[in-house]
């Protein structure tokens, strides 16, 4: 490891730079790996989320700033920033840009739907085929996303704020930018307050993201925005079908047409997942159930079968969910896997004719009357209080670093790990008094 990449990586973890797109694995680590490419993953195909646009329109020289230090920690020789070619305002000066930096280009992708699946990305940039159980890495590639590679761009810096959109059933939709730790009400009530009596929201888009009915939920580090929905709106009935109801339904409906499998984005890069078998395995017990759950062990979770794809409205994705829990607990993962063939894969002759725009998932969803722009909207918010998560990353949460009654500044640790564990620490996003510290969370007021 260079000596740019070892002070590069250390600050990432000292700063708490994670994956800004939902997952919330800790940046440090990709930096510590070799690379011939670095992708920017600003596809953002989930409906109605806007936050890598606006910060691509309003900060894109942070973003470039932070991938050409990512591609000289990691040694790669092109940076490629894959955008919906829809975005035709944007990509101009995206271009513009990228003329001035060293081997980066702008990569146009269709308006489609998961475009922002990282292994779809890099075979779309690259022509490579992530091996089935891999990482990028395996064939070459790290991939960021918009927001991470903004934090990154400020070596050192901690990151006590996120950007986040606020979308839905909400009358004045919006992109802002809010210090971590403040509620998902604070920031609806930035956006003018509800539209709707009774509401409910998907922390993160329509189609990954959890239903949650708990305004008072902290915002994150990883946080990519809500969408605001009646609480009786389809897409929130289905999404928050518990195990029993859809496993019911499934056993005695599914008619094993394949199309979940045959719309699966994995699936069609050549991966050995079908969401059918996995329904099939409702209808047996023992050695017969493992065998069929194993197909849902390479499931990336992008909910396309279940939201788009099942004729018969079953959900097929918790399915696989459920199987990979289970599998889990048995300690069967892909490697010892049954249907583990160590063949490469290939892609699927069809693959870009199957592609879903993302105008008839917006439809198919419901969510055409709330699928608002969401403009910037340069918020100053100065909240009384904030608590900060502890566990806000893929690895081990954070341990408090702080008590009750100390008086803390903005960018302080306030939780962290062990150095050779993985994780990154937590900082103060206000400064102020430490009200509560429990081990799920540190409330400081200002």
């Amino acid at each position: 490891m260079s000596d740019f990449s070892a002070e590069f990586s250390r600050n990432l973890r000292s700063a708490g730079v994670v994956g800004a797109g939902g997952a919330g694995f800790p940046a440090y680590v990709k930096a510590q790996g070799k690379a011939e490419y670095a992708l920017v993953n600003a596809a953002e195909c989930e409906p109605l989320l806007k936050k890598d646009q606006k910060i691509l329109e309003y900060f894109p020289a942070k973003v470039f700033d932070g991938l050409e230090m990512l591609m000289k920690a990691v040694g790669a020789k092109r940076g490629i920033v894959g955008i919906k070619k829809k975005h035709e305002k944007l990509i101009p000066r995206l271009e513009e840009i990228a003329k001035g930096r060293k081997n980066i280009s702008i990569l146009k992708l269709g308006d489609y739907y998961p475009a922002g699946d990282e292994q779809c990305l890099v075979y779309e940039a690259t022509g490579r085929v992530v091996p089935p159980g891999g990482i990028p890495l395996d064939v070459g590639c790290v991939v960021c996303n918009v927001e991470t590679l903004y934090n990154a761009a400020f070596p050192g810096k901690p990151v006590t704020e996120t950007f986040i959109t606020v979308n839905g059933a909400v009358k004045k939709p919006a992109t802002f930018r809010v210090p971590v730790g403040v509620t998902w009400r604070e920031a609806v009530e930035l956006c003018g307050g509800f539209t709707v009596k009774d509401p409910a929201y998907i922390d993160g888009g329509p189609m990954m993201g959890k239903v949650m009915t708990d305004f008072d939920a902290p915002v994150v580090k990883a946080s990519g925005g809500i969408i605001v929905l009646p609480k009786d709106h389809p897409l929130i009935v289905k999404k928050a079908q518990s195990r029993p109801v859809f496993s019911r339904i499934g056993r005695s409906t599914c008619d094993q047409c394949c199309f979940c499998t045959e719309f699966c984005p994995r699936y069609l890069l050549g991966h050995n997942v079908q969401p059918h078998r996995v329904m099939r395995s409702m209808q047996f017990t023992g050695g017969a159930h493992k065998v069929h759950s194993q197909y849902a062990l390479l499931c990336c979770e992008c909910s396309l079968c279940s939201l788009y794809a099942c004729p018969e409205n079953l959900h097929p994705t918790s399915a696989c969910v459920s199987a990979k829990a289970d599998l889990r607990e048995m300690k069967v993962g892909f490697k010892n896997s049954e249907i583990n063939t160590g063949k490469k894969p290939v892609p699927h002759p069809v693959r870009d004719f199957r592609k879903v725009p993302v105008s008839k998932l917006v439809r198919h969803l419901g969510l055409s009357d709330y699928n608002f722009d969401a403009p910037w909207k340069d918020e100053d918010y100065k909240p009384s209080r904030v608590r900060i998560l502890l566990a806000q990353h893929i690895g081990l949460p954070c341990a408090p670093a702080v008590s009750v009654g100390q008086r803390v500044e903005k960018g302080a640790v306030v939780g962290d790990v062990p150095a050779d564990k993985l994780g990154c620490p937590v900082h103060a996003s206000i400064s102020g008094t430490v009200t509560k510290v429990n081990e799920k969370y540190v409330e400081i007021t200002a």
